[in-house]
This record gives structure tokens, C-alpha cells and sequence, in this order.
């Protein structure tokens, strides 16, 4: 749900864009805060659909070398590329928080008022450094649970789980994906066809 509403989000900061291009070179006038409004859904965004990219195995690794290794170190491999993952993004997610926290202002925060950004719609912080917040905090409780799931399997000497769970996604697996979709696209075509004929 998440990474849905995020695309949501994405799509509608793509349309707030153009529509914005098209009102300044048509009638030299502007919305006025798109640039500023699409930054923010950018930013939390991304951070909610980091989840489902971890699911998914999507994110990028270097794996010329993986591949050469015998499958006991590949899956080390694994269980210490999430372990890093996780540091990495646990200083992200505390940083967050100050951010948020010094942006909440009294009695809440360090600021006396809510701090306002300076444009000319004034938009409290808050408001969307918590929203990028809780995308980070959900982020980190998947990483946990994926983690949680590589030191069992590992520990149980399930190295083929180890690799569905956290190791980089094979060639194989992408052939697969793409050829299930053609698939499930072309049963479409044909069901739409077939209804049309009748």
C-alpha cells in the first residue's frame, strides 16, 4: 500500500509539474510552489516505497563477483550487506528524527514555534519531514524482519532461503518475472479478444 500511494504521489507531482510548465510559457503565470511541494513528495516518497524495494530485492548491488562465490559465502555475503543496510539507514533514520524533532517546536521541539519553510508558502517542517520520518521507520522495522528471517535461515543452514530473502536477485528470476508478465499480458489480450468476438 505504501509504495502505491507513493507512485500516486510521484504521478500527481509529475502532473503539478507540467501543468505548472504549461501556465508559465502559455500565460507567463505560475502556480506558485510546485517545485517546492514536488520536493517534499519526492523525498517522502522514496522513503516509503523503500520497503517494497527491499521486498522486491530491487536495490542495486554489485554482483560480478557474488555470482563466482560458493553459495556459504554468498550467503555471509548477504547477512552482512542487510546488517550494513541497516546501520546505514538506522544514522539516516535517527538524523531524520532530529530534523523532525528541531522542526516541531514548543513544547515539542528545540524552536520556539513550529519552524516554516522559507518560500512563500511557509509550510510547517513538520509536516512532511514526519511523513518522510515514518517512511524511514517503516523502512527500518523491514530491514529488521528481513534480518531477523537471514540469521534463522542461516542459522538453520537454509542458504537458498538466506538468498530469496536478502541475496541480490538472479538473472534467472528477472527472465522469469518478464515472461510471466508477457504472459499474463498476452492471457489479457486474448481474453479481451475472445469477449469481443462473442
Amino acid at each position: 500500500m505504501a509504495v502505491w500511494v507513493a507512485g500516486a504521489a510521484l504521478i500527481f507531482a509529475a502532473f503539478m509539474v507540467t501543468i505548472d510548465v504549461l501556465l508559465r510559457y502559455t500565460f507567463s503565470i505560475s502556480m506558485g510552489g510546485a517545485d517546492e511541494i514536488t520536493g517534499y513528495i519526492f523525498a517522502t516518497g522514496t522513503a516509503w516505497a523503500f520497503s517494497f524495494t527491499l521486498f522486491e530485492r530491487a536495490n542495486v548491488r554489485i554482483d560480478a563477483l557474488y555470482q563466482l562465490l560458493p553459495k556459504p559465502v554468498c550467503a555471509v555475503l548477504d547477512l552482512i550487506s542487510i546488517t550494513v543496510l541497516g546501520g546505514f539507514m538506522l544514522l539516516v533514520t535517527k538524523a531524520a528524527y532530529s530534523v523532525f524533532y528541531g522542526s516541531l517546536g514548543w513544547p515539542f521541539g528545540e524552536s520556539e514555534f513550529w519552524s516554516l519553510s522559507i518560500t512563500p508558502l511557509l509550510t510547517p517542517l513538520a509536516i512532511p519531514q514526519g511523513i518522510w520520518l515514518v517512511g524511514l521507520i517503516l523502512f527500518m522495522v523491514t530491514i529488521t524482519l528481513v534480518l531477523a528471517r537471514t540469521v534463522v535461515a542461516l542459522v538453520q543452514g537454509d542458504l537458498a532461503t538466506v538468498a530469496r530473502v536478502a541475496g541480490p536477485r538472479t538473472q534467472q528470476e528477472e527472465v522469469d518475472e518478464e515472461l510471466h508478465l508477457a504472459e499474463s499480458i498476452h492471457a489479457d489480450v486474448a481474453a479481451k479478444e475472445s469477449s469481443e468476438e462473442n
